[in-house]
């Protein structure tokens, strides 16, 4: 892929530089284990389809980040018939979540090459101050100017508003110069073609695409990239 025409890349963060599923399984066996409850293969499948079913919810403006983090562990918990405080499981669910290092294989290399060309920025929808730890954590904030969530916008990709907030601080007045890069194709993808911006598809699991968004590029891994 030739990056040469682009002057600014706005990066996803969770399932694009960060393993998010990895840290995800990590941190609700923790969970578990300090709740008295063994973990399975099938609770954690059980406990992801609710949580993506919330945060689709919210990609479509039909519930707030605090419903989904308020809402998820109440509902997964209803599953072993038991009654939980919602927030303080998420509250403790989400200091895992940030714990470790969680950068695919390979994206200091990326990173470091990418930052003497580009001026990079994160895009990303979720918890301001879980995804603030993990991009410290991770010391992401050696290569990228700014962080953009989703919390402290007000706004959440795919809403054109996003990407008018980024732009804004940006002071990029070139959409031609700009690529979003994502896995999800609701969010980062839709969200960047509707701004009118081009995009870059990671689809790591070479999944069908049946609906009718359709990325600029389309890649298996970040690292394609500078390949």
């Amino acid at each position: 892929m030739n990056l040469t025409q682009y002057k600014y890349l706005l990066f996803d963060l969770d399932d694009t530089l960060l393993d998010f599923k990895k840290a995800e399984r990590r941190a609700f066996k923790k969970l578990l284990s300090n709740h008295n409850v063994e973990y399975s293969d099938d609770l954690f499948e059980k406990y992801i389809t609710i949580n993506k079913s919330l945060w689709r919810k919210l990609e479509l403006g039909q519930l707030s980040s605090k419903d989904v983090t308020k809402g998820r562990f109440k509902h997964f918990f209803s599953l072993l018939n038991k009654e939980v405080n919602d927030e303080n499981y998420d509250k403790e669910y989400r200091v895992y979540l940030a714990e470790g290092n969680q950068l695919f294989k390979g994206v200091p290399e990326l990173l470091k090459k990418l930052v003497q060309t580009h001026k990079l920025y994160i895009a990303t929808n979720g918890v301001a101050a879980t995804q603030r730890t993990r991009f410290k954590n991770n010391k992401l904030d050696e290569y990228f100017d700014y962080i953009f969530i989703s919390e402290e916008l007000g706004y959440k990709k795919p809403d054109k508003e996003f990407f008018e907030k980024v732009f804004e601080v940006i002071g990029s007045e070139n959409k031609s110069e700009v690529l979003m890069i994502g896995d999800n194709l609701m969010s980062d993808i839709l969200g960047g073609n509707n701004f009118g911006i081009d995009t870059c598809w990671i689809n790591a699991e070479d999944i069908e695409n049946i609906t009718d968004i359709i990325p600029t590029y389309k890649i298996k891994s970040v690292m394609e990239l500078i390949r």
